[in-house]
């Protein structure tokens, strides 16, 4: 079996800009729905932080949303900057030119027509920039329907048919007088078809991988099914069902837009090996599937016993005429340097009957096959009843990790390997490491784990022990893990907890990052605590005793305190008595003439005697009077 990977296919220049970008944004970052339409993506940014929302309502002031590649109307970009929402624009430059022409079109008072699915959110967007005055159609049936107007102008979606975008232009031309055409299909998406259909057309079969919301992909599929080549959509390499390509000889694998390298190249690794395996089993079964002495066989489990033994084998002893040859390599994985330091002449142990060289009329025998064959039963049991097995990374290629369960291969793949997403497993080679059985076909020889299973749960327990001993109106230690420009996220135990900016220090601070570092251990209070949205509101501030209280302490009403003026206002003026205690000198207890501008008396700066009136530790106010003094003679 060949398999070939189309020309052109997988990530477009707009899509991996966007994921680029939300790659890079840090944790607690927001896009405006999911930044393309890849379950797989999505799931990989938002184990690193950075999670689709549907709208801005339940965006605070100064977080930062991402929009996608497929672009949002202007009222977005109004609504944001009204909540001082920090944007990151990654609509694909093609979309952009399509939304700037639909703009152009009405503002020139022309029907706009908008060619493509009405409820693609690339198309909405393009929709709402057209002020939502756009026909949508994409069927050349819906063009026959417009009725006739002297104006009209055309945009079409940026992975539109470019076949179906020609007909329905050609319908378009007899509704008006005066079409403008803007021809806004991404170049990318007509190569990745046309190279699409030239693959259908010379292979057996045709594999599409991508996104089943992804309309390029679904598209893609469309275009292959059309060339008369069987044709299967899936999203993963899981979803494969090797006995469909049984007899095939020719594989062609294309993949839509929103599909990452990762992806496309586990289903190549996936099929690589399929018929691998395939080519292996034919061999075998041509070589040595027939009766030895005695009607022994490939497969059978004889008793052995070593009457010789050199460098690079023992011969056994099973009972029939001519010994068998245990080669150093079919004694244990890795293979001993020399056969003598594994086994000794007079050694018993049962072996497997491994294959035969006709030609010598020799039997090979096995105690890795049979130590295999226990290693298989009990990865069974596992796989069975959901546990979890010990193996160890071997070696690297760009879809995973080769690993080793005791005499058995196995492969994690990279998206399996970690909770968050990472660009390869090397950290992994020669280390030991639990991972769950998600995949495993003996008779392939395929055994595919999951590291991230095991992570997964591992984290969520973590979670559920830290969660059960959490309550409002407690104190808890944690270290500070990630640092946003609206507080600090704390690490309790295996749940995170919000330490807003405000609720850090009773002193105004302007950044987190002045008081604060990742890997700092805070002592806080549990402010509030919603288990079913799983947040946790946390305060250093609760805990310190607040210094305006603390200060205010140390004076009383009736008290003849110095001031300094440090701010004029219409009323009266602003006295600091204290580096933590300011208070009001009302214009009406500094002077008793009316009309009289404050400015005219005091200035900032000076420096008078004033006696506290009022206190009210409530409302943090103090109310400060100098003809208080003037009349009781307080000032001489």
């Amino acid at each position: 079996m060949k398999v070939e990977i189309a020309k052109d296919c997988g990530f477009c220049y707009g899509v991996r800009r966007a994921v680029d970008m939300a790659s890079k944004a840090t944790a607690g970052t927001h896009t405006l729905g999911p930044i393309i339409h890849n379950p797989q993506v999505v799931q990989q940014l938002a184990q690193q932080g950075v999670t689709p929302i549907d709208n801005l309502r339940s965006v605070h002031a100064g977080e930062t949303v991402l929009i996608r590649s497929h672009g949002v109307g202007p009222e977005v970009y109004e609504e944001a900057q009204e909540k001082k929402v920090q944007l990151v624009d990654a609509t694909c430059p093609h979309v952009k030119k399509a939304q700037q022409d639909a703009k152009k079109i009405v503002s020139q008072e022309k029907k706009l027509v908008i060619i493509g699915e009405k409820n693609h959110p690339e198309v909405i967007s393009i929709s709402q920039w057209g002020v939502n005055r756009a026909i949508i159609i994409d069927k050349e049936e819906e063009a026959q329907e417009i009725p006739f107007c002297e104006n009209m102008g055309v945009v079409v979606q940026t992975t539109f048919s470019q076949e179906k975008y020609n007909h329905i232009v050609n319908i378009l031309k007899l509704k008006t007088n005066h079409l403008e055409t803007h021809m806004t299909i991404c170049t990318a998406t007509q190569q990745r078809q046309e190279a699409a259909i030239e693959l259908a057309r010379r292979v057996d079969a045709m594999i599409v991988v991508g996104g089943r919301n992804s309309a390029n992909t679904g598209r893609l599929a469309q275009v292959c099914r059309e060339q008369d080549c069987p044709t299967y959509h899936i999203e993963t390499a899981e979803e494969l069902d090797l006995t469909q390509f049984h007899d095939m000889h020719h594989i062609g694998i294309t993949a839509g837009a929103s599909t990452p390298d990762w992806i496309i190249q586990e289903v190549v690794k996936v099929m690589e090996n399929c018929q691998a395996d395939n080519a292996e089993v034919m061999s075998e079964e041509l070589l040595n599937q027939y009766d030895y002495d005695e009607n022994l066989k490939k497969g059978d489990v004889v008793d052995g016993t070593v009457i010789s033994v050199n460098d690079d084998a023992a011969f056994v002893s099973i009972g029939t005429k001519a010994e068998a040859i245990l080669p150093k390599k079919e004694m244990a994985v890795p293979a001993p340097e020399k056969a003598s330091d594994f086994v000794a002449v007079g050694d018993t142990f049962k072996v497997v009957i491994a294959s035969a060289i006709k030609e010598e009329s020799a039997i090979v025998v096995s105690l890795v096959k049979m130590q295999k064959e226990a290693d298989w039963e009990e990865v069974r049991q596992a796989y069975d009843a959901n546990q979890v097995v010990e193996c160890v990374g071997k070696e690297t290629n760009k879809a995973g990790l080769v690993v080793s369960i005791k005499t058995l291969r196995g492969f994690i793949p990279l998206s399996q390997g970690d909770i968050h997403f990472v660009k390869t497993l090397e950290h992994l080679v020669g280390k030991t490491f639990e991972a769950q059985i998600i995949d495993l076909d003996e008779h392939k020889n395929r055994l595919v784990l999951s590291r991230k299973a095991v992570l997964e749960a591992e984290r969520e327990e973590k979670r559920e022990k830290a969660l059960a001993t959490i309550a409002e109106n407690t104190e808890v230690d944690g270290a500070v893990v990630k640092i946003m420009p609206y507080g600090a996220f704390v690490d309790l135990g295996g749940v995170e907890g919000l330490l807003h900016i405000s609720d850090i220090s009773w002193k105004r601070i302007n950044t987190v990052e002045d008081v604060l570092s990742v890997g700092d251990t805070v002592h806080a209070l549990v402010q509030q605590f919603d288990r079913e949205r799983n947040r946790i509101s946390l305060s250093i501030k609760a805990l310190q005793k607040n210094p305006w209280i603390e200060a205010i302490e140390k004076f009383a009403v009736g008290d003849v305190v110095e001031g300094k003026v440090i701010k004029i206002l219409n009323i009266g003026a602003i006295l600091a008595i204290d580096p933590e205690i300011q208070g009001l000198l009302h214009i009406s207890e500094l002077t008793p003439q009316r009309g009289v501008a404050v400015k005219d008396i005091v200035q900032i700066g000076d420096t008078m005697k004033v006696k506290i009136i009022k206190i009210d530790p409530d409302k943090h106010k103090v109310s400060l009077s100098a003809l208080a003094i003037v009349d009781t003679g307080d000032n001489e």
